[in-house]
């Protein structure tokens, strides 16, 4: 490179790592990257998509000179079967031009009907993935031509491409969550399929078990809040106090630390007191455990001491505090453990 190209490098590098820390927005931080990379690879097309930890589905950030076709077959499951999987893509950790592939490009669809019909000769697809090899997304840039990227190009745009998968990954905001949580806290994110991710502290065998209650459980006392709290069992015996945050792009944070106090509370009137807050009545409260509504009237008494509270408002509000509360999966899976 020239005095004068190594110094526009310089800048352009720059300018990005400025951009990927900003605190604007995830899609205007990736345009004004892109724009940057400009001085780098004249773009003709370009897209940045992610790939959402719960469905796995994958969303386009931005796109910028493909067709709304284009952007489609990018996103789609097709497209990565052809280009993501069997190119290694998220364990390469560079950049791939269509002159790298191992075989003839205009084998492959996403060629042969998209980017060479709109004048597009040349680019680089590259996955982007996160300092714990977490696949979070891919940036495609597209040019015109067949010189562009440049070897010099693309050894740079491989060693951006862990910040740029820093600035879309949907767990950074979880991260920065995390670290405001107290040191007792274990903290984990939820995604699709029961998948269980480690954001901080490690997960004993046995833990959060049965894992794939867990993220019913969480979506339904969620609801439409932003955080709820609820227990669940540890594997022996006893009760994990877990709050639950929903974070951007979905993602749902769980922090589970070892419940300390439970008030004495057996696991019936644990029970109960969660049909409390749903505003049970006794006698829908009976009809529900099968048992009588004198004894549930028993229950609820010993609860009201136990918790200090002087009526069933009070106790529902102290359980919705305090996260005193089982979801039916765990009320079910902790009876087949106790038999």
């Amino acid at each position: 490179m020239s005095h004068v190209s190594l110094m526009s490098t310089v800048d352009a590098v720059a300018r990005i790592g400025a951009a990927a820390s900003s605190a604007a927005s995830v899609p205007d931080r990736m345009i004004e990257i892109l724009d940057q990379l400009a001085a780098l690879i004249p773009i003709e097309g370009s897209m940045v998509s992610v790939v959402d930890p719960v469905t796995h589905r994958r969303t386009t950030v931005t796109t910028s000179g493909y067709s709304t076709s284009t952007e489609a077959y990018l996103n789609s499951q097709a497209f990565h079967h052809e280009m993501i999987e069997p190119f290694s893509l998220p364990r390469r950790g560079a950049p791939v031009r269509l002159r790298d592939l191992p075989v003839d490009p205009m084998s492959l669809r996403c060629v042969a009907e998209h980017w060479q019909p709109a004048g597009l000769l040349e680019g680089a697809l590259s996955a982007l993935v996160t300092s714990d090899s977490r696949y979070v997304g891919f940036v495609d840039v597209s040019t015109g031509d067949h010189a562009h990227p440049s070897d010099e190009a693309v050894a740079i745009l491989a060693h951006l491409l862990p910040i740029l998968a820093n600035v879309v990954d949907p767990l950074q905001s979880a991260k920065r969550l995390v670290s405001s949580l107290t040191g007792d806290c274990l903290a984990v994110a939820l995604g699709g399929d029961g998948e269980v991710i480690a954001l901080r502290g490690v997960l004993e065998p046995g833990m959060l078990e049965p894992r794939g209650d867990l993220l019913p459980s969480v979506t339904r006392w969620l609801g439409n809040r932003v955080s709820t709290a609820f227990l669940w069992p540890t594997p022996d015996d006893g009760w994990y106090a877990c709050r639950a945050f929903r974070c951007r792009d979905y993602v749902v944070v769980l922090a589970p630390r070892a419940l300390t106090h439970d008030h004495g509370l057996t696991q019936r009137e644990l029970e109960i007191l969660t049909l409390l807050v749903d505003g049970s009545s006794n006698e829908e409260i009976a009809a529900r455990l099968w048992i009588s509504p004198r004894t549930v009237r028993a229950h609820v008494e010993h609860v009201l001491a136990k918790l200090d509270v002087p009526t069933r408002a009070a106790a529902a509000s102290r359980a919705m505090e305090d996260g005193l509360l089982l979801s039916p999966e765990v009320i079910a899976y902790v009876r087949s453990r106790r038999r």
